[in-house]
């Protein structure tokens, strides 16, 4: 299926039509009306049929991608205070048409239904969005016959009062066929003076033989952009109203590799734009404010670095200067000591690090952890919930009162936007820093623990650090200067020894010789955990973990049922808690299925032995029991045993994505290992142990496999490591090299011999 997202990606904030049903033949009148006007564009690029022979054995082609964008210039303006609430009315239209040459069965799978959301509505901040979202699609045959696809053949898949989306049906496609579809939104928005970000993406997983942009915005607006990665500039004119006609044509694009190990914003082309309705008055320079009218190219290197210092000195002020801000931070650095005290410790002894590793324990149980019967849903999926970077500063504000000295250190993200190239403060990683024990600290999940650092900002240099005044200058939107930017520390590395899965399996054949039974033991260290521990962990453990670890005086459980007022609502808590402790054998069954890729069976003996959620224990270690499928075949008397299969089915680098010339940017070196003992039956002897060893190593990383046998028992060590989160594109076949021999063990096979 093709899930269609625009190739102009337009981050606004969308809010839609369609309230009832009995507009749906309003709806359709509307599309039937979009369609006849996008068909007949009178663009010759959508009408070639001859492919270059240098693409004629490309899955796909992409004969012709064209979009619209056209913003009006009609504006109603209510004020709200000095007009920075001002409201706007925008009329927007935006509309992607594409052309596609289907080459093969694997193109036709793709194209053979289209889904997207048809309608959305949800309430603005100053008043509602509306926005309806249309659809065409015709095939066009190798005879030139046209067939078009009833686009009001929607098939709602979700019918929510606030969120419709629908997916159409694209039959009859076939081989060498043409499809030309299009995209059409219309919006009727009312908006604040926020900035929007619209990007031009000028690749795709296919060649593009013509792709063009058209767009018209009123004068009001202010446009700001940067060319990436060799995109081309903007051509970018004024009519005679003072409307802004921008332009950008580009022929004969190759395809790109767009999945395997890619930074889109370091490597790939586009044309980022931010777009707002401009400001002209008093401090609009000091806030980084463009005037109505204004298309300007950045070429700031430090324009992003100036706004996340204006934002952080409107964050320092507000919340740590005025309105007691800092009581809190005070409660919080007093809440620490108790704990402390509880735990038999001095808090006034303790060491610096110690003192943050306190502090952010303090933080993470009192303001995210705390249970709350208001919000019990939310606290029963907490694992799941992700914070933003805003509670870093929070943790610079609690350091800071603790006379700890922290700095926030800024950086940018290693798969996003350099330092240099970045438009928008929010392009930029913030965490907190204390520099006397050159420590960084982040809380993205529950789960983080001091002194680690996101994958993210990992091997961040040329960084930043912030540190604030405590008097605002004299100058207009003086609290906005408030940060001091000094030269930031390098930010260090992982290993792929801190981040590693290590599976300890124990296994043996079922009496029947139909199964092999698993005990199984899995350890997860650094970047490995969170995506197993949000799944597996469960809130009341971790609270009850909490509570051991503070040396609290009662149960998470029974704490709750002495509080004032807990009686009308215990027995709901229990009943939730309970209700997630069954949900856990099935989420440890989907975890053993979806790793291992065998059925599974007979889950038994699970359970957490170390929740990983503190710096003193940070590995995570789950077990479990059952019986998995799959690995055994009978021939004759003896068994077969497909020991590679224990590592379900490897990555592999495909055919078309072994020829490559952009450097390679992994998530973060990292390591599997699977330690394996299997248990030979009785009357049985083992044949092809020497076989099963291997040995591919270089400096981009290696697969290596161990098999040796005492006694009764196989023992085998695999173990794949990729060492490095970036190598030069010199060394992919390298990185092959190993990655191959992984998938090639697959086939691995031990024979279990009747005696």
């Amino acid at each position: 299926m093709k899930q269609l997202v625009f190739s102009a990606v337009l981050c606004f904030a969308f809010f839609s039509s369609f309230a009832q049903s009995k507009k749906a033949i309003a709806y359709r009148k509307e599309s039937e009306d979009m369609r006849k006007s996008v068909w007949a564009w009178e663009n010759p690029k959508f009408k070639v049929r001859d492919i270059p022979q240098k693409y004629a054995n490309a899955s796909k082609i992409i004969i012709a991608h064209h979009t619209e964008l056209i913003a009006d210039s009609k504006s109603s303006i209510a004020f709200y205070g000095l007009g920075f609430g001002a409201k706007f009315k925008q009329d927007l239209t935006e509309i992607v048409r594409e052309v596609v040459k289907l080459n093969d069965k694997s193109a036709i799978a793709e194209y053979s239904e289209l889904s997207f959301t048809q309608f959305e509505k949800r309430s603005g901040f100053y008043g509602s969005d509306k926005t309806s979202t249309y659809i065409g699609v015709r095939i066009i045959k190798p005879n030139g016959v046209i067939k078009e696809v009833n686009a009001d053949d929607i098939v709602l898949t979700k019918d929510a009062a606030n969120e419709k989306q629908a997916k159409l049906a694209i039959p009859d496609l076939e081989v060498g066929d043409i499809l030309d579809y299009f995209f059409a939104t219309a919006r009727n928005t009312i908006d604040d003076m926020s900035t929007k970000q619209y990007n031009l993406i000028l690749f795709a997983d296919a060649p593009v033989l013509s792709y063009s942009f058209h767009g018209q915005l009123a004068k009001k607006y202010a446009i700001e952009y940067r060319s990436y990665n060799n995109a081309p500039e903007l051509n970018v004119r004024k009519n005679d109203d003072g409307t802004i006609v921008i332009d950008v044509v580009k022929n004969d694009i190759p395809s790109f590799e767009t999945s395997l190990w890619v930074s889109v914003s370091r490597q790939l082309p586009f044309i980022r734009m931010n777009i707002a309705q401009g400001f002209k008055g008093i401090g609009s320079e000091s806030l980084g404010i463009s005037k109505p009218g204004e298309v300007i190219k950045v070429t700031n290197e430090r324009m992003a670095i100036e706004e996340k210092a204006r934002t952080y000195s409107l964050d320092y002020y507000n919340g740590y200067l005025i309105r007691n801000a800092k009581k809190e931070y005070e409660r919080l650095e007093d809440l620490a000591k108790q704990k402390a005290k509880q735990k038999g410790v001095n808090y006034e002894l303790l060491s610096n690090e110690e003192k943050a590793a306190m502090l952010y324990y303090t933080f993470r149980f009192d303001w995210l952890l705390k249970f709350s019967i208001y919000r019990l849903a939310d606290k029963i999926n907490i694992g799941y919930r992700e914070y933003d970077e805003g509670y870093n500063l929070v943790l610079f504000f609690l350091f800071k009162t603790a006379g700890l000295n922290p700095d926030v250190v800024v950086c940018e993200d290693r798969m996003g936007y350099r330092v240099s190239e970045s438009m928008n403060g929010t392009d930029l990683l913030a965490l907190a820093y204390i520099p006397s024990i050159k420590s960084f600290f982040s809380v993205r999940n529950i789960f983080d623990v001091p002194f680690t650092i996101p994958v993210a900002a990992e091997g961040a240099q040329n960084t930043s650090s912030f540190s604030f005044e405590h008097r605002a200058k004299d100058k207009p939107a003086g609290v906005n200067n408030l940060t001091e930017i000094k030269t930031g520390p390098d930010v260090p590395v992982s290993k792929s020894s801190n981040n590693s899965r290590v599976e300890k399996l124990r296994l043996s054949i079922t009496s029947d010789q139909s199964l092999v039974s698993v005990k199984r033991t899995c350890t997860l260290k650094g970047h490995n955990k969170h995506a197993v521990q949000e799944k597996l962990l469960l809130y009341e453990d971790i609270m009850n973990y909490e509570f051991k670890e503070f040396n609290e005086s009662t149960t998470f459980l029974d704490e709750i049922a002495d509080e004032k007022g807990s009686k009308k609502y215990i027995e709901e808590v229990k009943n939730a808690f309970a209700e997630a402790k069954k949900k856990q054998k099935d989420a440890f069954l989907k975890d053993a299925k979806n790793y291992f890729e065998q059925e599974i069976t007979n889950m038994k003996d699970f359970g957490i032995d170390n929740p990983g959620i503190r710096h003193t224990a940070p590995d995570f270690i789950y077990r479990s029991t059952f019986e998995m499928g799959g690995l055994l075949k009978k021939a004759g008397n003896n068994i077969i045993v497909e020991i590679g299969k224990i590592q379900g089915t490897p990555f592999v680098i495909k055919e078309e994505q072994l020829k490559r010339d952009l450097d390679v940017y992994m998530p973060f070196a990292r390591s599997i290992e699977y330690h394996v003992e299997l248990e030979i039956p009785e009357g049985y002897t083992a044949e092809g142990i020497a076989a099963l060893n291997t040995k591919v190593e270089n400096e981009t990383g290696f697969f290596t496999t161990e098999a040796t046998q005492n006694g009764n028992t196989v023992s085998i060590k695999i173990r794949k490591h990729y060492l490095h989160n970036f190598e030069s594109a010199k060394n992919f076949e390298k990185i092959v090299a190993f990655v191959n021999a992984s998938a090639e063990w697959a086939n691995a096979k031990l024979l279990l011999k009747k005696k």
